[in-house]
């Protein structure tokens, strides 16, 4: 495969994420549903572009999955009162790597 097949490639996959992701518009549920659906698939690109993409994006999903989940267990009191979310060592190392990774680029 010639490497301009594969960059117009990844820019019609981009596109067509960007598309999506567009769709949602105002949806965040509809958007947080399809970032959880494919986690695996958005990391798996992510770690294409280097470690550092792998880094941020791991700790993105993560976060994202704590959010979700404490927002659905509040219910209709979150739209309320707000959410507090607490992160376990886990979490906050995978934080820790991701500002790092940001600070590197």
């Amino acid at each position: 495969m010639k490497i301009a097949t594969l960059e117009s490639d990844v820019l019609d996959v981009a596109a067509k994420i960007k598309a999506g992701i567009e769709a949602a518009g105002n949806d965040a549920v509809k958007l947080a549903t399809f970032m959880q659906n494919n986690q695996t698939l958005i990391a798996g690109l992510a770690s294409l572009a280097g470690p550092e993409a792998a880094a941020v994006t791991s700790a993105a999903t993560g976060l994202l999955n704590l959010a979700i989940t404490a927002v659905k267990g509040a219910g209709a009191a979150a739209g309320a009162n707000g959410v507090n979310l607490s992160l376990d060592a886990a979490a906050v190392a995978d934080v820790k790597a991701a500002i790092a990774a940001i600070e590197k680029v």
